[in-house]
Parts: structure tokens; C-alpha cells; sequence
């Protein structure tokens, strides 16, 4: 599978991210994607307008912010609706690198699975601290809610088939979401493989993102009894 292949759909959920998207798409045209479809969650900013106009650019949007989950389904309904074969996300922060995608396609053909998720700790980068503790802390409950022990539970770069699209649907809205798909993965009784991935953090983007505050919302709805998840 290469990324030039009209049936590889690339999922941007964004919200308020006018200084960043437009990164993140350039480098993707520039990589060959041909179908990249960017949800804007009810942004205050500009992101909407600075979303370009082009060829291969689907823009959708919600028009007031739903969370990080549901605007990842959004673009996967979508993606599925124009028959997509492979789906990817990425986040629009670029905190990640676009050309990390080309290995997770490629490694998704190659391991033959239905999932495979990009992991920030598989290789050397530079991580702050606290981000390493919510991450644990996600691959614990992961591991807890799916039975699938992952480096990286909380990476938003993943590849997917469309196999196992069609049998998902994302109940969470927030970012407990990335759980929620790991999750449903098990389900489906599908496979999962992880890829290593580049990240990189700024202040901008370490302002938005998991923080204390919504680290602990997120855990209190994956520990609600009456939750589904």
C-alpha cells in the first residue's frame, strides 16, 4: 500500500489549531497522500479558513466542539463513506511527523493487521515528564480494559483498515477515545502491531493536549461502572 493510493484517506481532527494545520497538510501533499480530510471541531480561531482549498482537501465541520473522539469518527464516517480502504489520523498539532505514516502503511500490508499504531516510545525522543506518566498510566488501563499490552495507548498516529473501521464506532469524545479503539480492536478480534514514531513538543503544543486536569475526567468516565468502554 503506497500513500499515493486514491483509496488512503488521512483523518485531521482539529480544533483552534490556525498556526499549525496548515503545516501538516503542506508535508502530507508533499508525501503524495491524495485524500486528507481535516474535521474542524467547532474551532474559535481561524482554522477554518486557513484550511486550503485544494485538491485532495475534504473540510468538514462541527459547529461546536464535540472532543477529540468524536471529531475522529466524523472523518472516519466520512473516509468510509468515499470508500477509503486504509485510514490513517494524525493529529494537527505537528507534534508528529506526516512522513511517519508512510511506515505505518507500509508496516500495516507488511505485518498484516488491521491496526497499527505509531509509538512515541519504541525510539529515542525527547519526552517531558509528566506526558510519560499519562501514558503509563493510559497503557495500564488499556491493557486492563482490552488485554493488549502497547507502548504508546494515548498516540493519535494510527493506521487502520477499512476492515476494521467499519466495525468501529468511538463512544468517547474525549481523549480516553484512543483507549476506546484499542478496546474495540479486541472486539473485532483483530490484530494490532506498533511502529516507532518521531514526536516533537513545544510550549504551544504542551499547553494544549492531556493535562492534569483532564487526565483525571478522562480516568474517572474509563473507571465509571456504568460506562460502556
Amino acid at each position: 500500500m503506497t500513500v499515493t493510493s486514491p483509496t488512503v484517506y488521512v483523518v485531521i481532527p482539529a480544533f483552534n489549531e490556525e498556526s499549525r494545520i496548515g503545516g501538516v497538510i503542506s508535508k502530507l501533499l508533499h508525501l503524495g497522500f491524495s485524500n486528507i480530510v481535516v474535521v474542524d471541531d467547532g474551532s474559535t480561531d481561524q482554522t477554518w479558513d486557513v484550511i486550503p482549498v485544494a485538491e485532495g482537501v475534504h473540510k468538514l465541520q462541527h459547529i461546536v466542539n464535540l472532543g477529540p473522539g468524536a471529531s475522529t469518527m466524523t472523518g472516519i464516517e466520512y473516509a468510509l463513506s468515499k470508500r477509503a480502504e486504509y485510514i490513517a489520523t494524525i493529529d494537527a498539532d505537528h507534534q508528529n511527523d506526516p512522513e511517519d505514516l508512510v511506515h505505518l502503511l507500509a508496516d500495516i500490508s507488511e505485518k498484516n493487521v488491521d491496526l497499527v499504531i505509531g509509538s512515541r516510545f519504541l525510539k529515542y525522543n525527547r519526552i517531558p515528564f509528566r506526558r510519560i506518566i499519562y501514558n503509563q498510566v493510559g497503557n495500564l488501563i488499556s491493557f486492563w480494559k482490552s488485554g493488549f499490552l502497547l507502548s504508546d495507548s494515548q498516540s493519535g498516529l494510527k493506521v487502520m483498515s477499512r476492515h476494521f473501521a467499519e466495525q468501529l464506532y468511538i463512544e468517547y469524545n474525549g481523549y480516553e477515545f484512543c483507549i476506546d479503539i484499542i478496546k474495540k480492536a479486541k472486539l473485532a478480534g483483530v490484530n494490532i502491531a506498533e511502529t516507532p514514531v518521531s514526536v516533537s513538543y513545544t510550549k504551544a503544543t504542551l499547553a494544549k493536549g492531556q493535562s492534569f486536569g483532564n487526565g483525571l475526567m478522562m480516568l474517572g468516565r474509563l473507571l465509571n461502572p456504568f460506562t460502556k468502554i
